[in-house]
């Protein structure tokens, strides 16, 4: 650590306090490209917590600012012994303008980054135990079962989100911060950075797609393979060469790095890292009840069965494992599997270019005969019998970014196309030449990051092609000059022609007219309409929201008058009329004028009624229905009992 570093530690920086000096930020706890953490100290509750800002870019952007308020919502509601608690969250003012923040519990310890550095710097140790690995993992898995089932995913998990105590406690912070800063229609987020760190993220947020909660579980087998191995299953000079990496290539086995891991490691990190977000476990509860049975010594029974299974008599090949297998047979002798298993390890990692056309003739011939009567064969007519691709000559060209663009044909002769996304128009076509492929170029609008990069390809990487086949690729034409500060998220990607509406509410007609037409898109004024919640002037509704339509579209926008003027004191919980779901206002204790004004201003009805009161004075609401604070339909009834006094 530097002097600077050294120096910036003992700095609480230019914010001193947040939540209009609730909580009094003590001392730094780490620093990202998205968030500044501080230890704070609660003055309302006397407690340590750690406070979260977000930076200042970030929360000039209103669009962003309404999807962290609605993200943190979400998060609070969590409740489980492995989630960092959020006890607050809100917006207040620094030197640089609105600070957004979340108040989540102090967790004392350390990341499970700094573990794996630690146990990596230590001579005696090098990894950290497998035990203790293990148990991180379930616990990690258990968090996110919890935020899964209640359709909230955490896009970002890796080591640094994770806290472990001394006691051996792990929890996962950070939920809902990933979704926040996300643009709806791709994972690339903010001049070119990359939504979650490149070495955990699954190949679908690598390519932009949506992320599902089986991208969580991919993360977690990047973790999982760091913990055991002590390095990551991907790593690059550049972020796009990680990005690729986790698209095209197969990772590595945990047991070819690491030699005293148990093959069931390798089977969980294999299902975990599938390419293909269904070949991965179905839940994190699957994926966790697989981590227990390997740390107890059992097999692991999802990797084992959950996947697509081909059986012939009595042989049986999980096609779901990406660089294990499992066989039953009565002519193997023990240990006879694993030390085919380990033999076939030691190929693949000398013949790396090979490893996919290595796994499928793998399981094609253990499919076909029994394990003695493959090595026969083997032995008698040679390896280029049963693995004829190997006799295919790779390309010269081969190597570095385009090792993945010289793919070996399956049985069928057909083969996956490589994938061309991220690349410049030149690198796509010699890597279509060392293919044996075609290129057709189309262009598509994009961002300014990605301007003259390939965005997508058809067919894609998933599906077969043969050689000589034509690809076809869009070449961003990069983003609009205009596309910064406060309309740098109008700036949105066309995909099949459509693309995202940006996010209006807040903006001025003019400002809103400007991001429209970045984003390709027509605005119609469809009217006003009153709102309490959006200064006078600006956006207050829009349709279609935040969703796909196709390019040149109409979004209407409904502009706000601001609230209504009546709405103080007594009645200034009444304006709620443009609220998605208007919350009953209290009209108990007003007099019955007041509550007819109150329903005036939230245009809803009101139904009375008289009954005889001992106690009301005559003249004011008895009681209501619904309740306050109930949601009511928008212009709906509410029923008062209006007091008429003693009977």
């Amino acid at each position: 650590m530097d002097v600077e570093e050294t120096e910036n530690l003992h700095a609480v920086g230019p914010i001193r306090s947040v939540g209009q000096g609730r909580y009094i930020l003590q001392a730094p706890l780490g620093e990202g490209g998205m968030a500044s953490v501080y230890r704070a100290h609660d003055t309302v509750l006397g407690r340590t917590v750690a406070v979260k800002t977000l930076h200042a870019d970030l929360a000039r952007d209103p669009s962003f600012r309404e999807r962290f308020r609605r993200e943190a919502q979400a998060v609070a509601a969590l409740n489980h012994t492995n989630i960092v608690a959020v006890h607050d969250s809100g917006e207040d003012t620094g030197p640089d303008g609105v600070v957004l923040y979340i108040v989540m519990e102090y967790v004392q310890g350390r990341s499970v980054r700094e573990f794996i550095r630690e146990r990596a710097a230590d001579p005696a140790g090098g990894t950290v135990p497998l035990d203790r690995a293990l148990a991180v993992t379930s616990a990690v898995l258990d968090a996110l079962e919890c935020s899964h089932r209640q359709g909230l995913i955490h896009r970002d998990i890796k080591p640094a989100n994770v806290m472990t105590t001394d006691d051996g406690a792990v929890k996962v912070m950070d939920f809902g911060i990933a979704r926040a800063l996300q643009s709806d229609a791709t994972a690339m987020t903010r001049t070119g950075t990359v939504l979650g760190t490149p070495q955990y993220l699954s190949p679908e947020q690598a390519q932009g797609k949506p992320a599902d909660a089986r991208s969580d579980l991919y993360s977690v087998g990047c973790m999982l393979f760091e913990l055991a191995t002590g390095t990551t299953p991907f790593d690059g000079e550049s972020t796009m060469s990680v990005l690729y990496q986790h698209v095209q290539q197969p990772p590595p086995v945990p047991s070819s790095i690491n030699p005293s891991l148990p093959s069931a490691v390798d089977a969980v990190v294999a299902r975990a890292l599938s390419k293909d977000p269904a070949g991965r476990y179905p839940s994190a509860r699957a994926m966790a009840d697989d981590v227990r049975r390997v740390a107890a010594g059992e097999a692991p029974t999802h990797s084992l069965h959950s996947a697509p299974t081909v059986t012939t008599e009595d042989v049986t090949v999980d096609a779901g494992a990406a660089e294990t297998f499992m066989i039953r047979t009565a002519a193997a002798a023990p240990g006879a599997a694993d030390a085919i298993a380990t033999t076939m390890r030691s190929v693949s990692s000398r013949q790396q270019a090979h490893r996919r056309t290595l796994r499928n003739a793998r399981i094609l011939a253990w499919t076909l005969v029994p394990v003695g009567a493959l090595l026969m064969t083997a032995s008698v007519f040679g390896a280029r019998y049963l693995f004829p691709d190997l006799s295919h000559t790779p390309d010269p060209r081969a190597t570095g970014p385009y090792l993945s663009c010289d793919p070996t044909a399956s049985w069928g002769g057909g083969f996956n196309p490589p994938s061309f996304t991220g690349m410049s128009p030149a690198e796509a076509r010699t890597c279509a030449e060392i293919a044996g492929l075609k290129i057709d170029q189309k262009t598509t609008m994009g961002a300014k990051y990605n301007k003259d990069t390939v965005t997508r390809q058809e067919p894609e990487i998933s599906q077969s092609v043969e050689r000589g086949s034509t690809i076809t690729i869009w070449v961003s034409t990069g983003g609009d000059p205009r596309a910064k500060g406060d309309l740098a998220d109008c700036e949105v990607e066309e995909h099949h022609g459509k693309v995202t509406t940006p996010w209006l509410k807040g903006r001025t007609p003019d400002t809103a007219r400007i991001c429209a037409d970045i984003a390709h898109l027509k605005l119609e004024e469809a009217g006003k309409v009153q709102d309490r919640l959006i200064p006078a002037g600006q956006v207050a509704r829009q349709e279609p929201g935040t969703e796909d339509i196709a390019v040149g579209g109409t979004v209407k926008v409904w502009i706000s008058t601001g609230g209504d003027p009546r709405a103080v004191g007594e009645l200034s919980g009444c304006d709620s009329a443009t609220d998605e779901q208007p919350e009953a206002p209290s009209l108990q204790y007003m007099t019955v004028a007041n509550a007819r004004t109150c329903a005036d201003i939230g245009h809803f009805k009101l139904e009375e009624h008289r009954v005889p009161d001992r106690v009301w004075p005559s003249g004011e609401v008895v009681r209501q229905e619904p309740s306050s604070s109930s949601h009511i339909d928008p212009g709906g009834t509410i029923r008062i009992w209006v007091s008429s006094g003693a009977p």
